[in-house]
């Protein structure tokens, strides 16, 4: 288990939530009952495994993540998007408001979230409330200049002390890149403003 959570930062690799051994568990991405039924033995695989939110044995189901996917598996896996494929982070993309879409009309990205529920309104309002306290500072009322957004989306989803990423990091660099977008127009809408005067 904790070799899984130090090759993932400490992120659950469903969700990107703040993890540590006692409050996630070993999932199985295809699930354990479906190898087992297919005599394969790719359920003590380890390319077949990662750490994921929440903790064995909750008294409260959460509904989104590993607990909501349970043991769904469809077409060999070829309709979700593991949280091991390379190009994982590519095949979504989050606002500053917390919301996840999915890049393009990929049917995989749109099962996965569906799948894991990533658009979950209690997943969503704490992606939002990161995004938002990284950006605007901790009171609101600190805005990133465009110059630390560009330098903070270069460098959010490395590993820090201990090899960690901070929670939701690529959640973060998406929003960062609106929010620099809208910096941009905003930018551009006060220089025609001036010119008309």
């Amino acid at each position: 288990m904790n070799a899984l959570i130090a090759e993932q930062g400490g992120l659950c690799a469903y969700t990107m939530r703040r993890i540590e051994e006692g409050s996630s568990h070993v999932e199985h991405i295809k699930p354990q009952s479906r190898c087992r039924a297919e005599h394969r033995g790719t359920d003590l695989d380890y390319g077949n495994l990662v750490a994921c939110f929440p903790r064995d044995g909750m008294s409260r189901r959460c509904r989104y993540g590993a607990q909501e996917k349970g043991d769904w598996w469809e077409n060999d896996g070829a309709s979700f998007v593991s949280p091991l494929h390379p190009a994982c982070e590519q095949r979504f993309r989050f606002d500053l408001d917390g919301a996840i879409t999915p890049v393009g009309n990929r049917n995989d990205a749109v099962a996965t979230i569906e799948i894991l529920a990533l658009d979950h309104a209690s997943l969503t309002e704490d992606r939002k409330r990161v995004i938002v306290e990284f950006i605007y500072g901790p009171d609101g009322d600190s805005p990133l200049s465009p110059a630390q957004a560009n330098q903070a989306a270069a460098a959010i989803c490395a590993p820090y002390t201990g090899g960690h990423f901070r929670e939701f990091c690529v959640a973060i660099r998406d929003a960062l890149t609106e929010y620099l977008a809208f910096l941009a127009r905003l930018a551009r809408k006060r220089k025609a403003a001036r010119r008309r005067r």
